[in-house]
């Protein structure tokens, strides 16, 4: 008994528009998401909530006081993360100020794909790099929670609360007073 797909299940078609409606050639706008708007002041006490436990969190395992003096933390991993997050903050400010404000080229990833992926194998040496240099002193699964609380509950919610111009002047701000702290 052959059983031909195409017969025994009904085909899906796409409605068409009625020929009165005059959308016309118009593409439809998808329905906003549910939820509340990103600059909603609860949207922003939960962001805020979210930075200020992880930063707590951090605080309680004295992750910077120990970035800053302990000897079982590798300082020249440590200093090669830092090098690959600052070339992610210089590729984010040449695509976003030079290209996209200057130049006045959409910031997308057709228009910049070599860019993104750059971007990806800096984050990921930053991200192993930091790895290596917290996990003698934290142990591998609380050098995790470390990485995923600073990425998810700090960088993350700041992205999504700082519009893009205070991102870069807040990096280039935070960068250089941890720069002067480090040595």
């Amino acid at each position: 008994m052959n059983i031909d797909v195409e017969q025994s299940a009904p085909l899906r078609r796409r409605l068409a528009t009625p020929k009165n409606d005059d959308t016309g050639n118009r593409p439809r706008i998808p329905a906003p998401p549910p939820g509340l708007p990103p600059r909603h002041p609860l949207q922003i006490l939960k962001r805020s909530a979210i930075i200020g436990g992880t930063l707590y969190a951090m605080h309680d395992f004295n992750v910077f006081h120990n970035i800053l003096y302990s000897p079982k933390v590798s300082h020249e991993w440590f200093k090669v993360g830092l090098a690959a997050s600052i070339a992610v903050m210089a590729l984010k400010g040449y695509v976003e100020l030079y290209e996209g404000k200057k130049k006045n080229k959409k910031v997308e990833y057709d228009n910049f794909k070599s860019a993104t992926h750059w971007t990806i194998l800096l984050i990921m040496i930053s991200w192993i790099s930091f790895h290596l240099a917290l996990s003698p002193l934290y142990g591998t699964f609380k050098t995790w929670i470390i990485m995923i609380g600073f990425g998810f509950g700090v960088l993350i919610q700041s992205a999504l609360m700082i519009p893009v111009w205070g991102q870069n002047i807040l990096s280039v701000v935070l960068m250089t007073f941890f720069l002067q702290m480090y040595k």
